[in-house]
């Protein structure tokens, strides 16, 4: 190719870009190779800015062909697919692989092995693929090692040598001292320095890992700025607890309860805990982590502390309620990682619909990317339930590790302390200095950066707890009033309706859109197509009574299937339910777990108004509507009324207010 063409040549790119070529420390070489490679890096340069090639060599004593010679070095590619640029200059530097022509054979004299390797895996490629797949550890039905050793891949190596006809004692590996063993170590070692990242898969999952997480290009941009990224997580406590049961003579029962889940949401910028939820489920749940969330906005309350000597620290506590700016303060963007619970539908929903943040999920098992709150675990165990008598500690070996049910046992160590310490310790936190924020205190930060910052916060219309709670459905209207059924809806095996609704025939047939408050299923709200209110609905019978969670309902009709519980109409399932939870719970951690939660469910929605819509309410939106009305027949009609005509200010106010005022 000539010297124009090669310059004007754009398939190379940035090839021959020459501000992007990497340097070259010539303080490393001796006087006479920095002399060597000043002229041929001159000759370089003007090669590439169109000088002539007699100006070359009267400038650097460098033939045309020599120079040439210099260009394609320097647009040479190397192991990273990056052009060799100016490190090709250096003197005596090799950047070629040597290629042998052919195989050595001991009955031919041969004037060495250099080589010899690259062309026995080049000739026979079954041999090349044998060694990457054990090297790598690819995907296999037969039972091996996790980790394929260097000298069992040299045995697979003979092998496969010996299946591709090469023979013994002329052919080449047959033909070295010890059959190729160390070229195939210093090729194994190759692969490891061309692709890390498979590589490290050898070294166990958590180095695979750390490998596949850092590193790259990738450039995190500094968060300074509060609730402009959190990072949100669940931590199992290294912690055995005792929850207790009373037995109906009123004698106390204790039984541990062995998985407790903290799940918390963590300000990057301030290094502050927004909010934090406990679950004493199994695994912790979608609802758990909505919990967490509108915790995390809410403005916080502090517990009435049971422990003796217990108390919140003075200069602590939560952003929510100490800082004004902060209540009902929403952020911009949630990490999290790719757990079931973190990518239920109805948490991305509520994020976007309620918090309206961005949602950033991570892969699963890679906390990398939230080293903040997987760092902030650590130190939280560290300095708090590890000290307790019943800590399994941080792992099976651990020497203060020392039958954690039977101390939870002894010193009484109940779930509600478990609460209260939690509680009481993230707001110690929240006030001690941390050497993230340059030694202040993650409040007193978020003070600081709200001088010259502001946050998004809720508007009083749409400040609703139960808005973090619920999940939007459609149902159709059942009912016949030939078989003297009145209208009525059926959601989770349950039928809902309200006095407006059963005397109301004419909807029948028609499908509405409702909103269930997953943390209480008694009582659902319904929306007509028009968007016009029919008011809560409540569940028939004893379903109506008592509170429960949709988990719960859907848990007790898995156990009626499996006939492991059974209740009439008369019978309060919910009730027959913890009947069944406490007889179990004196034997399983489990159970106990669950039948916690189902009493704090119920202690939360205790106070919960049940009472029912009997009107439709009006749409608070302008224009010509279908107002829904209730004639003397007991019957809805659909009549259109003129309403005033919407304004101006009206056309163009916020449409959200309307949306937002009825999900709930």
């Amino acid at each position: 190719m000539s010297k124009r063409k090669l310059i004007e040549n754009t398939e190379l790119g940035h090839a021959i870009d020459l501000s992007q070529w990497s340097t070259v420390n010539i303080d490393k070489l001796s006087k006479h190779n920095q002399i060597v490679y000043e002229k041929r890096k001159k000759a370089v340069e003007m090669y590439f800015a169109d000088h002539s090639h007699f100006e070359i060599e009267d400038k650097t004593g460098l033939h045309r062909n020599e120079v040439a010679r210099l260009v394609k070095r320097c647009l040479a590619l190397d192991a990273q697919k990056a052009p060799w640029g100016y490190r090709a200059l250096i003197p005596n530097k090799r950047i070629t692989v040597y290629k042998r022509e052919n195989l050595p054979n001991a009955e031919f004299e041969s004037s060495g092995m250099n080589g010899s390797f690259e062309l026995l895996l080049e000739t026979y490629p079954t041999i090349r693929d044998e060694i990457h797949r054990l090297y790598y550890r690819k995907k296999s039905r037969s039972v091996s090692d996790p980790v394929t050793r260097g000298k069992d891949i040299h045995r697979a190596m003979v092998k496969e040598c010996r299946k591709v006809g090469l023979k013994a004692p002329n052919d080449y590996p047959f033909n070295t001292k010890e059959v190729a063993r160390r070229s195939l170590y210093s090729y194994l070692k190759t692969l490891e320095d061309h692709d890390i990242n498979k590589a490290s898969g050898r070294y166990g999952q958590d180095i695979s890992k750390l490998i596949k997480s850092t590193g790259s290009d990738e450039v995190y941009r500094q968060i300074i700025r509060p609730y402009e990224q959190v990072q949100f997580d669940g931590h199992k406590i290294d912690l055995h607890a005792v929850l207790v049961l009373k037995t109906p003579e009123g004698d106390d029962i204790y039984t541990v309860i062995d998985r407790i889940w903290l799940l918390v949401i963590f300000d990057v910028g301030t290094r502050t805990i927004l909010g934090h939820y406990l679950s004493f489920n199994r695994e912790y749940s979608s609802t758990d982590v909505l919990h967490c969330i509108r915790n995390s906005v809410v403005p916080w309350v502090p517990k009435i502390l049971t422990i003796p000597g217990l108390q919140y620290p003075t200069d602590g506590g939560y952003p929510s309620t100490i800082i004004e700016e902060t209540q009902w303060a929403i952020w911009d963007e949630i990490l999290y990682d790719q757990a079931k619970a973190n990518l239920a539908t109805i948490v991305k929903d509520r994020l976007k619909q309620v918090v309206k943040c961005r949602v950033n999920p991570g892969k699963v098992g890679f906390p990398i990317k939230r080293a903040h709150i997987e760092r902030w675990f650590g130190i939280f165990e560290e300095n708090g339930f590890h000290r307790l008598p019943s800590t399994t500690g941080s792992n099976s070996k651990d020497p203060r590790r020392a039958n954690p049910s039977k101390l939870a046992k002894k010193h009484r160590i109940t779930v509600q302390h478990v609460e209260e310490l939690v509680d009481v310790m993230i707001a110690d936190y929240n006030g001690t200095e941390h050497e993230g924020v340059n030694f202040m205190t993650p409040l007193e930060t978020m003070k600081s950066r709200l001088q010259n910052f502001s946050v998004n916060q809720l508007p009083e219309e749409q400040r609703n707890e139960v808005a973090f709670l619920s999940l939007q459905t459609t149902r159709e209207i059942k009912g016949d009033v030939k078989h003297g059924r009145r209208p009525y809806i059926q959601y989770e095996n349950v039928r809902y309706t309200s006095s407006l609704l059963s005397r109301s025939p004419g909807l029948i047939g028609k499908k509405v859109d409702i909103f269930v408050n997953v943390d209480d299923l008694r009582v659902i709200r319904a929306f007509l197509p028009d968007g016009s209110e029919l008011g809560k609905l409540k569940a028939a019978g004893k379903w109506g009574i008592t509170p429960h969670t949709l988990q719960v309902r859907r848990e007790i009709f898995r156990l009626k299937r499996k006939k492991l519980i059974r209740y009439s109409s008369s019978e309060n399932p919910i009730e027959v339910y913890q009947k069944f939870l406490g007889e179990g719970a004196k034997t399983s951690s489990r159970k106990a777990g669950k039948a916690y939660e189902l009493s704090r469910n119920q202690e939360r929605n205790k106070d919960v108004s049940l009472e029912q819509d009997d009107h439709i309410d009006q749409p608070s939106l302008p224009g010509e509507v279908c107002q829904t009305e209730v004639n003397s027949n007991n019957t809805i009609s659909a009549n259109p009324k003129k309403i005033v005509k919407p304004t101006e200010e009206d056309k163009h106010g916020d449409s959200r207010k309307f949306r937002r005022a009825i999900i709930y």
